[in-house]
């Protein structure tokens, strides 16, 4: 009896042991895999943003903790926000801001489990122009999935839909801002 109470625990532990061995540790997103890239198809965004944006704020994010689940933090998120912006072309010089942005991460709708993981992110843009007025205000929600195919890891595959949710978001973002109309006082000079 005492074999099979031993065999028992030694086979709890030995899957316990497997199970933690494939789930791994919980890693933050890459801010260089959230960049959004640009593409020869795309719209020119409006001249009056060529080089006159920079990113103000960003909140809402989380740091990710290794026991748990892969998020989006708020320096990750500037860092692709920004070298996102820098390779549209749309940077300010240092100190010569005018149209700054604010952006809130309000939240990452994560699966629990499965084969292929969709996590959704929510993100509310704020552009200013000059004059402090707002010239964009967008929620964007923003779905991505990440299959096996993609990471055999479940913790890895969340992570990838994580920022693949991050990067569409700004894609998502920068297709509104082609759609912005030039301030009445930028159109005045």
């Amino acid at each position: 009896m005492r074999s099979r109470t031993w065999n028992t625990g030694l086979s709890f532990a030995a899957v316990a042991i497997a199970a933690i061995g494939l789930s791994g540790c919980a890693t933050a997103a890459k801010p260089e895999a959230m960049v959004a890239k640009m593409q020869p198809t795309d719209r020119p965004f409006p001249q009056f943003l060529s080089h006159a944006m920079c990113v103000r704020n960003v909140t809402g994010g989380e740091k990710t903790n290794p026991l748990w689940v892969s998020k989006v933090d708020n320096d990750g998120f500037r860092s692709a926000l920004g070298t996102s912006l820098d390779s549209a072309g749309l940077v300010a010089p240092t100190n010569a801001c005018a149209y700054p942005i604010d952006v809130n991460l309000l939240g990452l709708s994560q699966p629990g489990i499965g084969f292929d993981m969709t996590v959704t992110s929510h993100v509310n843009y704020k552009v200013y122009d000059p004059k402090a007025q707002p010239l964009v205000l967008e929620t964007i929600d923003s779905p991505f999935t990440a299959t096996v195919s993609d990471a055999f890891v479940g913790v890895e595959r969340i992570r990838l839909a994580n920022e693949g949710a991050i990067r569409l978001s700004i894609q998502m973002f920068f297709d509104k801002l082609r759609n912005a109309a030039a301030p009445k006082t930028a159109s005045a000079n």
